[in-house]
């Protein structure tokens, strides 16, 4: 089958599973594509950019993207939205040139909290069980934050790698001979560690994490609240849990570490476990028009997050930066309802305490 062809036919199931306003977005992401690269590309690169769609075109580009975005705040802003818009547009007409692979549209429904939730993303074009998603903006993402030179060209490793096992599959040869497995977790046959890399890609993609290799021993993740922000997720723990486990059970452990990670829920643990005088220090009221909540779940869940509603109208809530746990970095998250019932102060006097320090 030609490659256009197949990647016809990959984009027609796509469409299947895709919610109506889901397949309006990309059928309008599609049809504006020559036009809106090519206006980005008088607006804002310089005359001798060379627009060829090349990996060397991203290492051009990166200089760019760090004078456009001192930080990851500013990739939000309203003043860059274009600007944006376009960078994601081009970083991924270049993977579709360096990898058999299609434009689609990740869409969780309106309420899924994930950052990358209504995003557009690369797919693979290798069979279900091979496919791997890249998201062009996380990518992005990763180069500001970082500011490390050459993390645009690694977004296509996760789209070749893909290709590079469905087809060696295709040949009875489905663990990909010839690998090796990392130092780190060198307790892992070759055969192992695949299926756990494909654990791991599987629950990363529920929080639109797909992609990554963990060939160094680590993840991106988003997490932390009100913003989440990229924080490395370190996998050596949950590589042991699994080598303890019976395999059937890898899963389930991976998509639980992973959703723990993303979700707060050891920085609410240590938050119940410590008390106000602890944490103090690390508190900051935070105010919203309405009560903040992480999932679907009653206000008054233990998880969510305390809230309050004060005379003007405003809701007071806390957060706190919880320090590094294990392997774990800091992060800052909101003080949930089970942590202020744990530290047995009454709430007006918590309050007060907010107020004083708004």
């Amino acid at each position: 089958m030609h490659e256009h062809d197949r990647t016809e036919a990959y984009m027609a199931e796509d469409r299947l599973t895709m919610t109506e306003s889901a397949r309006a977005f990309l059928d309008q992401w599609m049809a504006t594509m020559e036009s809106a690269l090519e206006q980005w590309r008088r607006r804002y690169l310089p005359a001798d950019f060379p627009f060829d769609f090349t990996p060397d075109s991203l290492d051009a580009l990166e200089p760019i993207l760090l004078a456009r975005y001192p930080d990851e705040a500013a990739i939000g802003i309203d003043d860059n939205a274009e600007f944006t818009a376009g960078t994601v547009r081009y970083i991924g007409e270049v993977l579709l040139r360096v990898a058999p692979s299609r434009w689609g549209y990740q869409d969780r429904g309106s309420d899924d909290r994930n950052p990358y939730n209504r995003t557009a993303v690369i797919r693979s074009n290798t069979p279900m069980k091979f496919t791997i998603g890249v998201i062009p903006e996380f990518f992005l993402r990763l180069l500001v934050r970082d500011r490390e030179r050459g993390a645009l060209r690694k977004s296509a490793t996760p789209l070749l790698d893909a290709c590079e096992q469905a087809g060696r599959a295709e040949v009875s040869n489905p663990h990909g001979a010839g690998g090796k497995v990392p130092d780190w977790c060198e307790f892992f046959t070759l055969d192992e560690y695949i299926r756990f890399a494909s654990e791991v890609d599987s629950a990363a993609g529920c929080f639109g994490a797909e992609g990554q290799d963990i060939d160094a021993g680590y993840i991106t993740l988003a997490a932390g609240d009100p913003d989440p922000e990229l924080h490395d997720f370190d996998l050596t723990g949950l590589a042991n849990e699994c080598r303890a486990s019976d395999i059937e059970d890898w899963s389930v452990l991976c998509f639980s570490a992973i959703d723990g990670f993303c979700t707060g829920e050891p920085q609410r643990d240590w938050l119940n476990r410590v008390s106000f005088a602890q944490v103090e220090d690390r508190l900051e009221p935070w105010l919203a028009d309405e009560p903040e909540l992480m999932f679907d779940a009653e206000p008054d869940n233990p998880n969510q997050p305390f809230s309050t509603q004060l005379e003007d109208g405003r809701y007071l809530h806390f957060l706190a930066t919880v320090p590094e746990l294990d392997e774990i970095p800091e992060i800052t998250t909101f003080v949930p309802n089970s942590a202020v019932r744990a530290w047995d102060m009454p709430v007006e006097t918590l309050v007060r305490w907010g107020i004083q320090h708004i």
